[in-house]
């Protein structure tokens, strides 16, 4: 995830940054170095071969069509979640 301060001195050059990390080749390389996929749908073709084909990377369609993501909660739920969770690590 990239995001930008409010109060940014320079957000011109924070775009400019993201616009850099955004090209084809700038996301492959990175891909290559991490093994986390991109969302450049053209950076694909240039990401090494092996990890390209990894399953658990870049999952199949049908699988990728299965999965979701968490809507974001209103901050009661939230602050509830927290609480919940902290007793659970801590056994309290």
């Amino acid at each position: 995830m990239l995001a930008i301060p409010k109060d940014a001195k320079h957000p011109e050059n924070a775009y400019a940054f993201i616009n850099y990390l955004l090209e084809p080749q700038v996301a492959a390389n990175n891909t290559n170095v991490t093994h986390y996929a991109n969302p450049v749908k053209a950076a694909t073709p240039l990401v090494d071969a092996a990890i390209r084909e990894d399953k658990t990377i870049y999952p199949p369609e049908d699988v990728a069509a299965k999965m979701f993501t968490y809507a974001i909660n209103p901050p009661e739920v939230d602050k509830l979640y927290t609480r919940l969770w902290t007793e659970i690590k801590t056994g309290r």
